[in-house]
Order: C-alpha cells, then structure tokens, then sequence
C-alpha cells in the first residue's frame, strides 16, 4: 500500500506537465521572446564599459582599457552633480509618492457610491495615458504668468512670479514632484485596489461587532492585509532609485543651462553624453553597469530586509 502511495504521488514527465498546461505557456511565450531580446541578448554589451569602445571596430576590435572608464566617470563632477540630484530626485518621489496611491486606493474602496466610485478611479487613472509632452505643455499654459489659469490664481492672491513655474531653478523640483504624482497615482493605485478587493469581508464585521471605528479597521485589519503587496512595490521603488523619468526631466529641462545643472539626472546625462559631439560611447555604458549594480544590491538589502520584518519578500 505504502509504494502504491508513493507511487501515485510520483510527478508526471516534464513533456506532459508542459502539454498540459500548453495554453499558459503559449501565453508566456511573447513575454519570454521579449525579456530574452531586450535583456539577456543585450547583457553582452556590457563589456563596453572596459573597453575603448568604437562602433566603427566593434566588441572584437576595441581596445581593452580595464576600469579606466569608471575612473573617468567617477572623477568628473558633471558624475557627482547627476548622482546628487538622481538621489534627490528619486529619493522624495519615493518618500512622498509612494503613500499616495495606497491613500487613494483606500479613499477609493471606502467610497459608497458606485457611480461615483468609477468616475473617480476612471479620472484618476486617465493622467497615466497622456505623455510627458503634453504634461508638459499643458503645465506651461495653465502656469504662464499672462494667460495660465493657475498663474492667474497665484497672482490674485498676492503669489506672483516673472516666468514660468517649470522654468525656475528654485521651485522646478516641487514642480516635477507635483506633475509626477498627478500622472502616476492612479496607475499605481491599481496593485493596491486589487489587494483591498481581496480582504475578506467578515473580518470588517467581526470588527464592527466588537465597536471598532473605521480608522482601527484600517489600521488593524486593511494595512496589515495589504503589507506583503506594499513591501514588494517598495522593493521594486528602491531598486528603480538611480533611474529617474528621463522624459519628464528632459522635457522640463527646456535647454535651461540652470535648469539641467539643478536637474540632470543619469538619464539625462547618458543621453547629453551619446549625443554630444565629443561622445565617449564607453562612459555611458559603465554608467548604466553602475546604474544596475547598484540598484540589484538595494533589491536584495531592501529584500532581506522585509522578509526579516515579516512582509515577505521578491523570492
């Protein structure tokens, strides 16, 4: 009896597990074609970054030069000026952004109304869809200090500026900071919205029996259900920290010579570097491998860090 057990228990042939589930894999299929493509095939050009890289000679005909290219980079103070503000940047889009989609997924899900509900989440997800171009211009009519709507508002009560918002080097970081948010909260309210939709309803009951209010459900039954989610979202957040929205800081740039010292970022400054005419095809590429390097060791310290708190984690 015991090896009939053990027999049945034994798992079928790999040929008939992925007949089986043949759909499911054919379905994957152009998501594998596509992350071999662009990420894996691509990885060989990471030798790049040691070498004096001339498309003209290629990977096999380019001269080896070691780590030479990062010396370069981590000497030049155009470097040190994109990290600084890379970790600023990134560091408040994070630090404020981050709490905002759960608050909306939670005003969301407390809303009664079901018409009402939809029409919000239908707004607040419409911002994702527009491109960084039109944001951008439609920041530069409503705050035109003449004709803008918001211009208009700031002057009437006694706020007032000599040009635009987005082209001041003193108010453009709370500027990206406020377009940002406004473009990707309601996206990002989504994996949230999803979460809240599987809490299980009895536990609220059961917490209104024993006279909890709505701000200690929150707090003792909603957060706690929806943390696992939150943490992997932060995982990811943190590891994306070195790569800022290279649309949205090129674009409200606008060829500034303030402006791009008070806002370039690495994006922005591979971008400088490959299409400037004295252009080091090697420097960009060892950017990027510091750039990649960097962000998988934040992934795994952010990783352990919330699997040891008890939220779980990427693996």
């Amino acid at each position: 009896m015991a090896k009939t057990a053990d027999a049945g228990k034994t798992k079928a042939p790999l040929s008939r597990r992925i007949l089986r589930a043949k759909y499911l894999y054919l379905m994957m299929l152009p998501a594998a074609v596509w992350y071999v493509c662009f990420h894996i095939l691509p990885l060989y050009g990471i030798v790049a970054a040691f070498q004096d890289f001339k498309l003209t000679k290629g990977f096999f005909g380019s001269e080896w030069v070691g780590l030479e290219n990062f010396r370069v980079l981590f000497a030049s103070d155009f470097f040190w000026n994109a990290l600084r503000n890379t970790l600023l940047i990134s560091t408040l889009k994070l630090a404020i952004g981050f709490p905002m989609p759960i608050l909306l997924a939670l005003a969301i899900t407390n809303v009664q109304n079901k018409i009402f509900r939809r029409v919000t989440q239908t707004i607040s997800y419409l911002p994702h869809f527009m491109s960084w171009v039109i944001v951008f211009a439609m920041s530069e009519l409503l705050f035109d200090e003449y004709i803008g709507a918001v211009g208009g508002i700031l002057r009437s009560i006694g706020i007032g500026y000599t040009a635009n918002v987005s082209a001041q080097t003193d108010t453009i970081i709370p500027f990206l900071l406020i377009s940002s948010m406004w473009k990707t909260v309601g996206r990002s309210s989504i994996v949230y919205l999803a979460a809240l939709s599987g809490v299980d309803p009895e536990l609220y009951e059961a917490a209104k029996i024993d006279g909890a209010g709505r701000a200690r459900m929150c707090f003792a039954i909603t957060l706690p259900t929806i943390a696992p989610i939150c943490a992997i979202v932060l995982i990811l957040a943190v590891g994306h920290i070195l790569g800022e929205d290279f649309e949205q800081i090129y674009m409200f740039q606008r060829n500034n010579p303030a402006l791009i010292e008070k806002t370039q970022v690495f994006e922005t400054y591979v971008f400088r570097q490959i299409t400037s005419i004295v252009s080091k095809d090697s420097l960009p590429t060892a950017l990027g491998l510091f750039q990649s390097v960097v962000g998988a060791i934040l992934i795994l310290i952010t990783n352990s860090i919330s699997k040891k708190l008890g939220y779980g984690g990427l693996y």
